[in-house]
């Protein structure tokens, strides 16, 4: 079942800011924009200290001011203002003592409810929050999420890992939160699991389901997309937190969601800013949570609370008071008496269990505001889970059920900084080693063989192939070679690749290559490794 996931890998890890306005104000936003961001770290990418609660539609899309006739405070010509984005205080607020400045854009003289809070008065001209409110603004707490700004390529990387870990686990589960969790099982019957609880890996899972659709492997239990990649932002967010829109958009914009195609089309609307000192008119598009085809039609987002949670973990295999093991159950530490305090290993619903699922077990939400409390559904049992943990779980828990799936699989893998070591400077001629190390990632036995190729001027100077028999997972096997050459260039590029053997056993032929290149002279030192 697995091989034919395996070719998967590589074309599916191939696949694949917002600043204030103005000078009015020393927190918050004063009217959307900037350059939206990418998962880059670049030079110019936002401030997170920079991102607010804003006034949004269902769908997540910024409310805009309405358009108004306001004057240019440079020159005194009326001009169209308005279109901001706007920011919403938690409270109410008065301005009691507030004048206005002449030639002053006119804002609002009572804070105005609306669904979410109250508006804070935004300059229409150039879309600033006016200073004197610019304390109630409310920045979006992204804690440890805030590692959606890594570059492109640590996304691939930390994808990788997730993906080899499910493509070589005997089999593949969620737990109580919903987290993926891969088990091996061992010759003695003993599992090994390992739950993917990493917020950067959890933050690429999230990012690769949302631009492809998949992540290159089955997702375990046949497990929805949209709710898989709620569940990552989940896990990746800060435990004692809370997820909410403004987090799911602004964090679409940071990793560069809003401009690279999606498996969600895309809601645009224009809002004016100022960009490089001029005042403009700026498209900014957000992904719509309520439009996702999963190629059987277009259906919204939708999240069932008790659905999901009436269903995990998947496979159930708690086993309930009647003896059965049932869905929705799971395990936790319970407080039996306060003085002496005593504890129990307790075994119940999860619903009835985490309090923020409590306040509400029959939760049904839609759209982006759906997918938020999904993501902080998944936050909020990982932290009960946290606080409330099984002492000496391997002991006293339940063990994750694992069926040998009968493939033999196994990661070999060239180290880019010590797998290959060569001489630096090599005297033409000379006789010299080199060294090549190969590793075992598991979880299988690996046999293989692992190739040295040297190219200069002439073309292949020597060519050298090791046998890799019965390697451990966690070992390395180790060769080493003296070579002597003769070359009229001046460098020696070497290469090795390790291929597993049986084809089809290494599901991350990513890892398999590496690169060095001595420099060659004619006489004289040749230096070290």
């Amino acid at each position: 079942m697995k091989t034919k996931l395996l070719l998967t890998l590589l074309s599916a890890l191939a696949a694949g800011a917002i600043c204030l306005s103005g000078t009015a104000v020393a927190q918050g936003h004063g009217g959307g924009g900037g350059n939206g961001g990418g998962g880059g770290g670049d030079e110019g990418a936002p401030d997170f200290g920079d991102l607010i609660i804003l006034y949004r539609y269902d769908n997540g899309v910024p409310i805009p001011s309405d358009p108004v006739e306001v004057p240019n405070p440079e020159t005194g010509a009326t001009v169209w203002g308005g279109e901001c984005w706007q920011p919403l205080a938690e409270e109410e607020f008065s301005y009691d003592g507030w004048t206005e400045p002449e030639d002053r854009v006119v804002v609002p003289t009572a804070s105005t409810a609306v669904d979410g809070g109250w508006l804070i008065p935004v300059d229409q001209y150039n879309c600033a929050v006016e200073a004197f409110f610019g304390a109630y603004t409310r920045e979006v707490d992204f804690g440890r999420i805030n590692e959606a700004r890594s570059p492109e390529s640590v996304f691939e990387a930390q994808l990788e890992d997730v993906v080899v870990k499910l493509a070589t686990a005997d089999s593949t589960s969620l737990d109580p939160a919903g987290r993926m969790v891969a088990s091996n099982c061992g010759d003695d019957e003993d599992t090994i699991t390992s739950t993917i609880d990493s917020p950067l890996q959890n933050l690429a899972v999230y990012r690769q389901l949302m631009m492809t659709g998949s992540i290159g492997v089955d997702l375990p239990e046949d497990a929805d997309v949209l709710d898989t990649a709620a569940r990552g932002l989940g896990v990746a967010s800060d435990k004692g937190g809370e997820f909410n829109v403004d987090m799911v958009a602004y964090l679409n914009m940071l990793m560069g969601l809003d401009v690279t195609p999606t498996i969600l089309p895309k809601v645009c609307e224009n809002y004016r800013e100022e960009v490089q000192g001029t005042i403009q008119q700026v498209e900014k598009c957000f992904l719509d949570y309520a439009s996702y085809d999963d190629g059987g039609g277009v259906l919204g987002y939708a999240y069932s609370r008790s659905d999901t949670f009436g269903a995990l973990p998947a496979p159930p295999y708690i086993w309930s008071e009647f003896d059965q093991t049932d869905e929705g159950i799971f395990e936790y530490l319970r407080v039996l008496t306060a003085e002496p305090l005593t504890f129990e290993i307790a075994k119940g619903p999860i619903l009835a269990a985490v309090p923020e699922l409590m306040a509400d077990p029959t939760y049904y939400g839609e759209n982006i505001g759906g997918f938020a409390v999904a993501a902080d559904d998944s936050r909020a049992v990982i932290n009960f889970m946290h606080d409330w943990p099984i002492p000496n779980a391997d002991l006293y828990g339940t063990a994750v059920p694992c069926v040998p799936s009968g493939d033999i699989l196994y990661d070999l893998a060239i180290s880019e900084q010590s797998g290959l070591q060569v001489p630096k400077n090599y005297v033409n001629g000379g006789e010299r080693e080199f060294f090549i190390n190969v590793g075992n990632l598991g979880p299988d036995e690996a046999f293989g063989t692992v190739t040295v190729v040297a190219t200069g001027a002439e073309g292949t100077l020597g060519e050298w192939v090791f046998d890799i028999e019965e390697l451990s997972a966690g070992e390395t096997a180790s060769f080493t070679q003296i070579f002597t050459i003769n070359t009229s260039g001046r460098t020696i590029d070497w290469s090795a690749t390790v291929i597993a053997g049986p084809p089809g056993t290494d599901p991350n032929p990513g890892n398999n290559d590496a690169f060095a290149t001595s420099n060659v002279r004619a006489s004289g030192g040749g230096g070290g490794h």
